[in-house]
């Protein structure tokens, strides 16, 4: 597949899923690839080419009532508008910030906040910038590294691995707070840092993972004017993807680099897979060492060292 195709695909796969377009299947076709889509009771099949004179060219094929086809052409033309911050906000200039690794036993915790001014909205979207969940490992690489060379000091990154992760959840429940409570330190922490740096900041938009704000709790005292949003889905923002992809991207090299050092994969998530990955590692280097891949205040953790 061409490079200028899987760009456009990192592009236009969160706008179809946005709007309830579900992908069935895809293949390859003579210059480019096919994708067969799906919104019921509708289908439709998007042709996505390249060629080096005419750069990106897409075909829709479909019934001619279908309104999947009319909102597709529509789509595709940009008639309608992009999933862009104006849908939660109409800042001019403001920080994103979301993380990776939450969820996954295995690994860091990465929380990432990207600051942006409108007039780079252009420029972002240009290099395939969406919720990082929507975009191949290397794909998402490639996106990252660009955007750190394209936008130097507009980003901060608060990179948490196993044995420093532990250290501070412990710290945090001998508190009587949880891991929401962790997360907001290092949202907040990782934006102060961006916010002390005398960058002109109308408000500050966080990828919500707790019903409590408690992100904007830590940083209302210090930034009382501050606007701050603490919202689900917050990645159909620019600053909040960006942030999405610089954070996953460090969750990624990080990842591989423990795979290599400990010779061994260890999975994604907290699955059934992941706990024979961790009686495995065990095994191997004991169970004092579990400490150096995996966060231990998991459930997992009970059901490895069992």
């Amino acid at each position: 597949m061409h490079k200028e195709i899987e760009t456009y695909l990192s592009h236009i796969l969160p706008l179809l899923m946005q709007r309830g377009i579900s992908i069935q299947s895809q293949r390859e076709i003579d210059y480019g690839i096919q994708l067969r889509l799906s919104r019921l009771p509708d289908n439709a099949t998007l042709n996505i080419y390249h060629s080096a004179k005419r750069g990106i060219s897409t075909v829709v094929g479909a019934n001619q009532a279908s309104t999947l086809k009319t909102e597709l052409e529509a789509l595709l033309l940009g008639e309608i508008p992009l999933a862009t911050e104006l849908e939660m906000h109409n800042w001019h200039t403001w920080i994103g910030s979301d993380e990776c690794g939450k969820g996954d036993y295995f690994g860091p915790l990465i929380v990432t906040a990207f600051y942006l001014r409108r007039e780079q909205a252009t420029a972002l979207k240009k290099l395939g910038v969406c919720d990082s969940k929507a975009l191949r490992d290397e794909n998402l690489i490639s996106i990252a590294q660009k955007i750190y060379s394209q936008f130097p000091g507009q980003f901060n990154s608060l990179i948490l691995k196993p044995e420093k992760y532990n250290d501070l959840i412990s710290r945090f429940q001998a508190q009587k707070l949880n891991l929401n409570d962790l997360m907001a330190w290092a949202h907040a922490t990782t934006i102060g840092k961006l916010l002390d740096s005398n960058l002109q900041v109308e408000g500050v938009l966080v990828d919500q993972f707790s019903k409590a704000q408690k992100v904007k709790a830590r940083l209302a005292p210090k930034y009382p004017r501050l606007n701050i949003l603490e919202r689900t889905k917050a990645e159909r923002d620019l600053a909040v993807a960006a942030a999405s992809i610089l954070s996953r991207y460090q969750f990624v090299m990080i990842r591989r680099e423990m795979d290599a050092f400990y010779q061994m994969e260890l999975p994604l998530g907290a699955s059934a897979g992941v706990i024979k990955a961790a009686k495995t590692f065990v095994s191997k280097y004991g169970k004092p060492r579990l400490g150096e891949v995996a966060k231990l205040h998991f459930k997992t953790s009970l059901k490895v060292l069992s």
